[in-house]
């Protein structure tokens, strides 16, 4: 155990000079180019000069600015922030870096986290931040059956996400909050208890934004991107015509993930794009968490209840994939990003502990 600990605490430190970067300006995509083919952080951060951020493209104004940040970060404050609230810094190089998110277009080399992510199913809850009764309680009624199955995401906002994780939270089921901050930042202040509360209970906090950002309007479209992404399908919840909530629904929409949405009177401005999308086939009418379950069977199999000893993380993915869909080798193979001959094996050991079956059109299901 001491052993483990001393290599968690040397492959942290390390990741504290990749903060360091990140915060005093190189960005997601230019440390993507820059670690390609290694990981020294430290190195790279004290060799740091002119003529380096100059081969890699940087403007005059970029350099003049990362080498003035560079000479005021002070790492003991850096360190002292991250180790305070327990914050994990995850790279692409990490076993827990989720799947989905690396299907990103241009995924974030890392990403901050407060506790540790699982490979459970996890489920999109969207709508626009004012809410009235009506969406409360439909909130209260869906969110609370499906959080049973599968771990809610939302966006942090005021109002109606908030809603979300405290109805998944009060019943101790997984919910995981994506910000537009950085993670040391408790926006909105209204949250901060909220924000203490899903620690408390274990769930996650993630930022993608470096150490300090706060707010600002560019951030949250790639919030949202974020939570389309890391979900397996969106469910709208309440939505007008101009809305955040637009970004998170059409991006599911163009990934060819399930979209619900719940209906309202047509009257109302903030049911608009819920009956829309309903009206145009491109969303599943829900009023009751069944609508939802049903699709995947969950009802009939109640398989998520089960308390299954996986021997790995590998064997955790894929039969969290079959609990959504039929698949044959080829399609888990490209979704987890792992080689047929891997996936076979570790199918042959799902079917040899009567977990999974294949069909008669040469899918994988659960049992």
């Amino acid at each position: 155990m001491y052993i483990l600990l001393l290599f968690k605490n040397f492959f942290m430190e390390k990741k504290i000079y990749l903060a360091m970067l990140h915060k005093i300006g190189i960005n997601q995509k230019k440390l993507h180019i820059i670690f390609k083919n290694n990981s020294d952080y430290k190195d790279f951060f004290d060799n740091l000069s002119y003529n380096i951020l100059f081969d890699l493209n940087f403007t005059d104004k970029q350099i003049e600015y990362i080498l003035k940040e560079k000479k005021e970060i002070d790492i003991n404050k850096i360190k002292e922030k991250l180790e305070s609230r327990n914050v994990n810094i995850v790279t692409i190089n990490d076993e827990n870096y989720p799947y989905f998110l690396k299907q990103v277009p241009n995924f974030p080399y890392l990403f901050y986290l407060r506790w540790k992510i699982d490979n459970s199913p996890k489920i999109a809850v969207v709508w626009s931040r004012k809410i009235t009764s009506y969406w409360e309680s439909a909130i209260e009624k869906i969110v609370w059956d499906i959080s049973s199955y599968f771990t809610i995401i939302s966006w942090w906002a005021a109002w109606c996400d908030t809603k979300a994780h405290q109805v998944a939270i009060s019943h101790w089921n997984k919910t995981i909050s994506i910000i537009g901050t950085w993670i040391d930042i408790d926006y909105p202040v209204l949250n901060k208890k909220l924000y203490d509360n899903i620690v408390f209970t274990g769930w996650w906090i993630i930022s993608i934004f470096p150490i300090w950002e706060v707010w600002n309007s560019y951030n949250f479209p790639i919030r949202n991107e974020i939570v389309a992404w890391l979900s397996v399908w969106v469910l709208v919840v309440e939505a007008k015509s101009k809305s955040w909530t637009l970004i998170t629904s059409n991006l599911a929409l163009d990934l060819w993930k399930d979209l619900f949405a719940v209906p309202w009177d047509f009257f109302k401005l903030n049911s608009e794009w819920c009956n829309n999308l309903i009206k145009k086939w491109m969303a599943k009418l829900v009023t009751c968490s069944e609508d939802i379950l049903v699709e995947y069977n969950i009802l009939s199999k109640n398989i998520n209840k089960k308390r299954i000893d996986f021997s790995d993380l590998l064997e955790e993915e894929i039969y969290n994939l079959l609990i959504l869909e039929w698949l044959t080798i080829d399609q888990i193979a490209n979704k987890i990003w792992i080689s047929v001959s891997v996936v076979s094996f570790k199918l042959s050991m799902l079917e040899i502990n009567k977990l999974i079956k294949k069909n008669y059109w040469w899918k994988y299901e659960v049992f």
